[in-house]
């Protein structure tokens, strides 16, 4: 500690009782939820997107309005590793479209499950004479995936180390379509409407193989910030509400038809 610190230090001791005891500011359990994301369409779409904010944004609005919640949503787009940064530390109280794990149980609080597990498709290049009606058939393929994300582990295993990364969904259907790599893998919801957007629907071909994943999806609220516990019961209750008159679907809808 150098000496000007010191002096700091020593002299704090020197300061008004009446100025030592000042309570600490409480934090504040109204305003605003900060939704911290990625930007994964058409789930969560990228700041200012024509078609809305994505799906799942949209799901979490509906479903803190529903529940009571009457200060809003702000959402920071960001990459997923600064996501789980922010919500760690309460730098922001929650985000959508998460996975459970053991370890975010350390800082997260879960939702109501608002969508059953992941259907995954596979696309191959239209005329290119491949044929998946089975994991097996994957064997010797080149499998394109995008990078950052969680694949099923069987299919992976079947391709045997025969993986092209790709920074994103998008830029890994292109993979395919440029003869970089035999096959993608995608979720259903996302995969469609990434090939929709990037106008390749007469380009590649959806082969017969499916492989569903029945983890469920969550939205993950910090456990670090002051707001948590009520924006979770907010969404709780919204959600409830959303799956049983099938508004979750209709939203779904609207993004991909």
């Amino acid at each position: 500690m150098d000496t000007r610190r010191r002096f700091l230090s020593s002299g704090s001791l020197l300061l008004p009782g009446w100025a030592t005891a000042q309570p600490k500011a409480e934090p504040a359990t109204t305003g605003p939820l900060l939704l911290a994301n990625t930007v994964y369409p058409p789930l969560v779409n990228p700041q200012g997107h024509a078609s809305g904010e994505g799906v799942d944004v949209d799901i979490a609005r509906e479903a803190l309005r529903r529940g009571g919640w009457r200060d809003g949503v702000e959402v920071q787009w960001v990459p997923w590793k600064r996501v789980l940064f922010m919500l760690e530390r309460g730098l922001a109280d929650f985000t959508t479209t998460v996975n459970h794990s053991a370890e975010r149980d350390r800082f997260l609080r879960w939702s109501t499950s608002y969508r059953a597990g992941k259907h995954y498709h596979f696309y191959t290049r239209r005329g290119a004479g491949v044929k998946l009606d089975k994991l097996q058939d994957l064997r010797g393929l080149r499998l394109a995936v995008g990078s950052g994300y969680i694949y099923p582990q069987p299919v992976l295993d079947e391709v045997e180390g025969r993986v092209e990364h790709a920074r994103d969904v998008g830029s890994a259907v292109q993979l395919v379509e440029h003869q970089r790599a035999d096959v993608v893998i995608v979720t259903a919801l996302v995969g469609l409407w990434e090939i929709r957007q990037l106008g390749l629907a007469d380009r590649l071909e959806r082969q017969p193989l499916q492989y569903f994943n029945p983890e469920p999806t969550y939205m993950g609220f910090a456990k670090a910030s002051p707001r948590a516990a009520a924006g979770l019961a907010a969404m709780d209750a919204g959600l409830a509400s959303m799956l049983r008159d099938g508004s979750i679907g209709r939203i779904e809808k609207r993004y991909v038809r």
